[in-house]
């Protein structure tokens, strides 16, 4: 494993004092860490772990904290050579929604420490803060340790076959979330297939079921040409399988923030305006926040400017909840709506099983 870990982990990557701590169920009396993420039975032998974890949705996460009265927030954050504006990056998810739950609170705004890493990317949407919303901002001495890369686990015939039984139903110029882990790479495979080699791609759903492509189901609501309008991406997460749907033209159906402009376009009334707006300030991929390989870290890094201008991160409440306030919006821009995670136990997840579904309340 040596060898692995050191390309994908690199050589500096700090290791965690109080997770290690935890899990000796050593943590010293004046430290307390309550978290709502945890792998399952993985600190069954740590009783501060278990007395201490919270079972949240990411939804809520937010207000929870928010409930703790926090006094400092700091965060690491992207930041562009001579520009006044920073990004949350990989943090957007539930920071300015603390704050803002704070303040509903009357509780004093906690002081906001910003630290900025050269290896961020730079992400726009409502990521991007002057650099005023921060009451301190430091930037560390280098070297940098690299960002956490996450690791994959090799996708399974079972998988695969999922995967590809799902992809039938998924319709062009719908919106698609996709969970973490081998289920949701079998999905993007085989969107990335469908898209990019259609003759192998049905010949493959034939091999598994002849009757497949005159099914009702996949003809109601799904199908199996390639992608022509594309697919609108919006998920909690930005993973690997986005990157692929990205870079092979399956995620391109961009959205737009003006009520007026999305009506037109569901109706059909368009002006040749709206095309350009379109074009110029839509986004085909919302997210709250991120985690991949280096290779992907990198490719955010590199990516031109208008693909860039075309990934926005959202608040986490923006993304899984639709009755915010923008319910008629976010309806027109998340029409046809697909998503696939994995169950918390191992099985697939859908909608019968709402309690591992983050942001079930738009499907």
């Amino acid at each position: 494993m040596a060898p692995f870990a050191q390309r994908h982990f690199g050589d500096d990557f700090p290791r965690l004092a109080y997770a290690d701590a935890i899990a000796r169920d050593a943590l010293p009396a004046h430290v307390q860490v309550e978290e709502f993420y945890m792998q399952s039975g993985a600190l069954l032998g740590s009783r501060q772990a278990q007395s201490s974890y919270t079972s949240l949705n990411y939804t809520h996460a937010a207000d929870a904290v928010a409930q703790r009265a926090p006094q400092v927030i700091v965060q690491k954050v992207a930041m562009r050579p001579d520009d006044r504006r920073l990004s949350l990056s990989c943090n957007n998810d539930i920071t300015q929604d603390t704050l803002d739950a704070i303040a509903v609170r009357g509780l004093p705004r906690p002081l906001l420490v910003a630290e900025i890493d050269p290896q961020l990317p730079y992400l726009g949407g409502s990521a991007t803060v002057d650099v005023s919303f921060f009451d301190l901002v430091i930037t560390p001495p280098p070297p940098y340790p690299a960002l956490f890369g996450l690791p994959r686990q090799p996708v399974g015939d079972a998988d695969y076959a999922i995967g590809l039984y799902a992809s039938t139903l998924v319709r062009d110029g719908g919106t698609l979330q996709i969970g973490i882990g081998t289920l949701a790479d079998a999905l993007s495979h085989a969107l990335v297939l469908r898209h990019t080699d259609n003759a192998r791609y049905r010949r493959v759903l034939h091999a598994l079921d002849p009757q497949l492509a005159s099914h009702p189901l996949v003809q109601e609501i799904g199908g199996l040409d390639p992608f022509e309008v594309g697919l609108y991406g919006c998920s909690e997460m930005l993973n690997e399988g986005f990157r692929r749907l990205v870079q092979t033209g399956v995620i391109k159906r961009k959205v737009h923030d003006d009520l007026a402009l999305m009506q037109r376009i569901e109706n059909g009334s368009t002006l040749s305006i709206d095309h350009a707006t379109l074009d110029a300030e839509g986004e085909y991929l919302h997210g709250a926040f991120y985690l991949g390989s280096p290779e992907f870290y990198e490719w955010l890094r590199t990516l031109p400017e208008d693909e860039c201008r075309a990934i926005g991160l959202r608040r986490i409440s923006e993304i899984n909840q639709l009755y915010g306030g923008n319910e008629t919006l976010e309806r027109l821009q998340r029409r046809h709506a697909r998503g696939v995670a994995r169950h918390r136990y191992g099985r697939p997840a859908d909608r019968s099983s709402p309690d591992c579904f983050p942001g079930r309340e738009r499907y």
